[in-house]
Parts: C-alpha cells; sequence; structure tokens
C-alpha cells in the first residue's frame, strides 16, 4: 500500500513525464526501401536530403513533386504526412494519412503514423485501434507494442498492458523500453517490488538509463529505505546531470532525513543550472533561515524580489533573515513596505513590535500591537506581547488590564497566567502571584519558567524549601543548561543552608550567564555567609557592573557593599 498520497501522485506524474518526455522515442518511421518511379526519385533525393537537414518546406515541395508524379505512392504520401507532423500541420497530416490508409488499408507505416497522430490528439480510442490493426498485420512493429501498452495502461487496462508489453519481450527479451514501461505499469499497481525488478533489469542492459534509476529512487523513498533512495537518485543525476526530477527527489529525502546541509547543496546545484528559477531561490532562503544562514538567506530572498518585488510573503522572510541577522532598521522597513501592501498582516506587525522591543523603543511596539487588536482579537499572543510592554514602559495597572482582557478570551493560555503571576509580583501582590503561577503549572506542567519563577520565590522568602527544590529541579529537567534555573537551584541550596552546594551551582550558573547581577549578587551573599569577605566583594562589585539589568539592585548591592567595609574597618 502507498501511505503517501503525496507521493503517489507524484510517481503518477513521474510516469507520465518520463513517457513522452525522457524515455527514447517511439517515432515509427518507415525504413522500407522506396518503390519510386525513376522519373520521380530526384524530387524524392532532394526531399529526403532537406528533411535530414530540418529543411520542412524545401522537404514538403519535393516530395509533393514527386507525388505528383506517383500520386498512388502510399511511401511518399506517408513521407509528407511526417514533414506535416514536423511542422505541426496536424489536421493536414491526419488527412493526408486517412487517405492513405483509405486507398491502402494494409500499408503498416501509415498506420502507425496514424496511430500517432491521434495519440498526439488524445483521441487515445482511434490511436489503439489503428495500433492494433498496425500489430495484427506486422508482429515485429516494435512501437506498436510500447504504445499499446502506454495507451493502454493510460486507459486503466492494466491487465491488457502487461500482457501486450510481456508478449513482446518474449520476442525481444532485452528491449529496455518494454521493460521499463512494465516497471512503470507495475509501480501504478503498486507492485513495487516488481516494478524494481524490471528497473533493475533496465540498468543491467542500459547502465545509462538515469529514468531507471529514479523510479528505483522513488520506489525505495516509499519502502522507507532513504539512504537506497539516496543512491538511486545520485546515480541518475550522475547520468543526467539535468535531471530535475531525481535532483527534486534528492532535495526532499534530505529533508526528510533532517539533513538540511545536503538539501541545500543540491538545490545550490541545481539554481546553478536554473539561474532564473525563482522557486529554487524561495526554497534555498527558507532553508538557509532554518540552518540559521540568516546572510544567504537574505541574498536569495533578494534574488526573489529583484523578480518579483510585489511578492509580499517573500518580503515579510527577508524582513524576518534581516531581523535574525540584527540588522533592526533594515527589518523594519521592510516590514513596513508588507504592511503598506497587506494592512492586516499579524506577522509583519508582530515582528515589528519585536524589533521596537529590542530597540528599547516600547512605546512603538505597544502601537504594534493595539493595531494588531484593532483588527484581530483572536490570539492571546497579542495580549502578552502588549501587556510585556506595558510592564518594560512600567505601567503595571496598564498591564494588568491588558492581561485581564486576555485572560477574558483565553483563561487557559499558559502565557496569560503566567505573565499576570509576575505582574502581581511586581506590585508586591505575593498571595495572587502564587496563585496565578499555580495555574499556569496546571495548564502546562511543563511550563519551566513558571515552576522556576514558584520555587524562587518560594525559596526567596525562605517558605516551603522543600517544594522550593522539588519545584526548580523540575524546572531543571526541562532546562538543564539554563543559567537561570540553575542559579534558582543554588538560591534554594543557600536557603536550606547547604552552602557548598549553593556555591559549586551558583558558580556553574555564571559560567553559564556572566553578566547578571542577580547571580554575583547571590554569589556574594553566599560567600559572606561563609565568612568569605574578599570573595564577596569582589561578588558584589561585579553584581554593580550591570546593575541596570535589574532595578533596585544598586542600590541594595551598595548597602552591602558599604556594611561589609565597615565590618572588615573595625
Amino acid at each position: 500500500m502507498c501511505h503517501n498520497n503525496i507521493m503517489c501522485k507524484k510517481i503518477l506524474l513521474i510516469q507520465l513525464l518520463f513517457v513522452f518526455s525522457c524515455a527514447p522515442s517511439l517515432h515509427t518511421k518507415s525504413s522500407e526501401s522506396p518503390a519510386i518511379p525513376k522519373e520521380a526519385y530526384y524530387h524524392y533525393v532532394l526531399g529526403y536530403e532537406a528533411e535530414l537537414l530540418g529543411k520542412w518546406e524545401n522537404a514538403l515541395h519535393n516530395y509533393s513533386e514527386a507525388l505528383k508524379i506517383d500520386p498512388s505512392s502510399p511511401y511518399l504520401r506517408t513521407q509528407i504526412s511526417y514533414v506535416l507532423l514536423r511542422t505541426g500541420k496536424i489536421p493536414d497530416a491526419i488527412a493526408m494519412t486517412e487517405e492513405t490508409v483509405k486507398a491502402n488499408p494494409d500499408y503498416v507505416p501509415a498506420l502507425m503514423l496514424l496511430g500517432e497522430l491521434y495519440n498526439s490528439q488524445k483521441n487515445t480510442d482511434k490511436a489503439i485501434r489503428f495500433f492494433e490493426k498496425a500489430l495484427k498485420l506486422d508482429a515485429t512493429q516494435a512501437g506498436a507494442y510500447l504504445f499499446l501498452g502506454i495507451l493502454y495502461a493510460e486507459e486503466r487496462r492494466y491487465p491488457d498492458a502487461k500482457e501486450i508489453l510481456e508478449s513482446f519481450l518474449k520476442t525481444d527479451p532485452d528491449n529496455v523500453m518494454g521493460m521499463y514501461y512494465l516497471g512503470l505499469i507495475n509501480m501504478d499497481l503498486k507492485d513495487y517490488d516488481k516494478a524494481a525488478e524490471y528497473f533493475s533489469k533496465v540498468t543491467e542492459i542500459s547502465p545509462n538509463f538515469d529514468a531507471a534509476y529514479l523510479n528505483l529512487g522513488v520506489i525505495s523513498e516509499l519502502k522507507g529505505d532513504l539512504k537506497q533512495a539516496e543512491k538511486h537518485y545520485k546515480k541518475s543525476v550522475e547520468l543526467n546531470p539535468h535531471n530535475t526530477l531525481a535532483q527534486e527527489r534528492l532535495t526532499q529525502i534530505y529533508l526528510k532525513d533532517k539533513t538540511v546541509d545536503k538539501a541545500i547543496e543540491q538545490l545550490r546545484s541545481m539554481s546553478i543550472q536554473e539561474p532564473a528559477n525563482l522557486d529554487i531561490h524561495r526554497r534555498l532562503g527558507f532553508l538557509y533561515i532554518e540552518s540559521k544562514q540568516y546572510d544567504r538567506a537574505i541574498e536569495e530572498f533578494s534574488i526573489v524580489l529583484r523578480a518579483k518585488p510585489a511578492d509580499v510573503q517573500i518580503r515579510y522572510y527577508l524582513a524576518v533573515a534581516l531581523e535574525e541577522a540584527d540588522r533592526y532598521k533594515e527589518a523594519a522597513e521592510e516590514l513596513k513596505r508588507v504592511i503598506a501592501v497587506d494592512p492586516k498582516n499579524i506577522g509583519a506587525f508582530l515582528h515589528l513590535g519585536f524589533i521596537y522591543s529590542k530597540e528599547g523603543q516600547h512605546t512603538n511596539a505597544v502601537k504594534m500591537y493595539e493595531e494588531i487588536l484593532s483588527f484581530e482579537k483572536g490570539k492571546p499572543e497579542v495580549y502578552v506581547y502588549l501587556g510585556v510592554s506595558y510592564m518594560q514602559l512600567k505601567d503595571y495597572k496598564k498591564a494588568e488590564g491588558i492581561f485581564l482582557e486576555g485572560l477574558g478570551l483565553f483563561p487557559n493560555d499558559a502565557e496569560l497566567n503566567f505573565n499576570m503571576a509576575v505582574i502581581h509580583e511586581k506590585t508586591g501582590r505575593f498571595e495572587e502571584m502564587v496563585k496565578y503561577l499555580k495555574r499556569t503549572v496546571e495548564i502546562n506542567p511543563e511550563h519551566a519558567d513558571a515552576l522556576n519563577y514558584l520555587g524562587y520565590s518560594y525559596a526567596d522568602k525562605g517558605i516551603n524549601l522543600e517544594e522550593a527544590l522539588s519545584l526548580v529541579q523540575n524546572a531543571l529537567k526541562l532546562k538543564p543548561d539554563d543559567g537561570y534555573i540553575i542559579d534558582s537551584l543554588g538560591w534554594v541550596y543557600f536557603k536550606m543552608g547547604r552552602h557548598e552546594d549553593a556555591v559549586k551551582t551558583l558558580q556553574k550558573a555564571m559560567g553559564i550567564v556572566n553578566n547578571d547581577p542577580v547571580i554575583y549578587e547571590h554569589l556574594g551573599d553566599v560567600y559572606i555567609s561563609q565568612g568569605l569577605n574578599k570573595d564577596a566583594l569582589d561578588a558584589w562589585e561585579n553584581a554593580l557592573k550591570f546593575h541596570e539589568k535589574e532595578e533596585g539592585l544598586k542600590q541594595r548591592v551598595e548597602e552591602k557593599i558599604k556594611n561589609l567595609k565597615l565590618k572588615i574597618k573595625n
């Protein structure tokens, strides 16, 4: 069974493309020795030479002159029909070939040509009828077998398709096209083992048949063997560097296998071959963002926008890449262009708000989030960002109002509950803070920040220390390398009287976050409790270097330093 519907559809597309595009030609022009009268032979030779040179009008003129001399010649009439076909005069070619068949009903070359002509017009029933008649008259017509196999399969007459092609292989056991089409038919029937058997035989007889390797790759991919699929696709591309289907499948399996670097390499190779293919540049841009290669993402998206400046989606992702590359001014300009074209593009407003927040422009960030709420109130994260921006402006009353409004719409949103807890902590309402933190953990038991916040808050007050330890340890399991949570654990140890554990833990936290004033303050507090006055002084002085990151810390730590120096002096 094929469990991947998208893949199955792609297989059918691959099959169709290779039947009519990549496979060797099924053109069945007659190779019989023409019985041309001497009087007409001169014009026939000129027409034949012109046809070989692709001079179709000269060929048509000379064949027509020869036909005037021998008007009943089915050979000349068929030659003219082929030239008409090559010059795109399909109705004329059909009309002449039908006249030829009417006068010569058993003339196989004309029957074969008429089958091809009707096939080109998607008149499958008539095409089948003429190929069947040609094959009945001449069982050596390889083209008739192959065309019939393809057309039967198109009509879902799979038993007939298999029977005709298997009969053909009995007469010509090494015919790679017969094997190839049988492989395709078995793929349609989802008999992948049988299909692989035929494609493998094709590669044994014709090692340069890149389409067979492509289909072997598809079968391996469907079976979940990505390594084998990669091997087959690479072989297909090696044989035919312009086999875009094989290149595309290679890209897709690299993405499935989460080897983004290989997918990028493959798309870059495709981009070199097709520099004007904007879809490749677009996809490269997305992959570069995923792999955090933002400068390259910017290059790829810029290529797309030079050709399609109105592409809002790509302009938005260009802005995202610029933002990630810390090119905030350029990112903001691109986001403003997006908003000018799409005034309700939530993503653009959000990212513009993020940029303003990063640059400390919290008033502008507020404007962005309020603009979103003017047309979209269904996203809880907007209330979170807006409330946090008001917190940055120290407008706690406004922030609380925003969070309350959000919770009225989304009472079970963990982030809204968490930030409501933060507001209560900042405004000195401990019990209310605890209530919202517990509600956050109830909604999301793996909310590491809420677990840590609650555990640290208990420790800071010197209460519920065993519970505090458990909360912080659970947070650390979720974020084992988070320096701030490690700091909380050290502070819990200190409050529990486990001073050695506290020192080791706080030093570990400082090794991860070496510019946080609170960690230095905590370390100083632990040192002073152990009588390590010099170490405590050094830690507190380091805390003052970063005091602007923590409101109220400067005054608090300066007082500790002052008291310690007085103690040392006395």
